[in-house]
């Protein structure tokens, strides 16, 4: 396997996804989100809670200074970073060029447009960057055992959750579901095309 930094633009999209869904009316607030990233994660499951929100608050403090309005996302976007450099250094250990960068977080107009919207080609292919994502970032034994790894599962829920919301609406199935009845025009058959 072969593994490469992720882009720059795409670590910009996904940690923009990020602090654009987790944040209301879609989430209470970031702040939360990344608290339960922590909670989550193995590496810092042994802390108590409270011990988890502080790691939180001094990384959203530091972001504050320099990104007031994205400090979540900047956030997300140091995380997401260090865990692709983290694999790349666990795969190629000697070789300094693959994972160093100039990467700064900048806020994508385009990706908050697409939450915005919940525009479904948009949010595939920002489903796609975050595979690519994942797959570049893996190659670390204790990666599944980080924050940035809950950071990627609650993306991921957020683009379903977006998914839903824009393609189901109020028939978003929840506790129930039973097949739809084939409709008839005057006793002539008409074939459920919805399936």
């Amino acid at each position: 396997m072969s593994a490469y930094l992720v882009s720059e633009d795409q670590l910009n999209a996904l940690a923009t996804l990020y602090g654009e869904f987790y944040k209301a009316p879609n989430y209470i607030d970031s702040q939360q989100a990344i608290d339960r990233a922590y909670y989550f994660s193995p590496l810092t499951k042994k802390l108590k809670n409270w011990e988890c929100e502080q790691i939180a608050r001094l990384h959203l403090k530091a972001a504050s200074e320099t990104h007031k309005d994205s400090a979540a996302h900047k956030v997300v976007f140091d995380h997401l970073l260090e865990c692709n450099v983290d694999s790349l250094k666990f795969r190629y250990p000697i070789d300094s060029e693959m994972w160093t960068n100039n990467y700064k977080f900048k806020k994508s107009s385009t990706i908050t447009q697409w939450v915005a919207e919940r525009d479904p080609k948009g949010l595939m292919q920002c489903w796609g960057m975050l595979k690519n994502w994942d797959y570049q970032s893996c190659e670390d034994p204790c990666y599944r055992d980080t924050a940035a790894f809950q950071m990627k599962e609650q993306i991921e829920y957020a683009i379903l959750t977006l998914l839903e919301k824009k393609l189901c609406g109020d028939s978003r199935v929840w506790g129930s579901w039973e097949e739809p009845k084939p409709r008839t025009l005057e006793g002539t058959f008409i074939p459920n095309f919805h399936d």
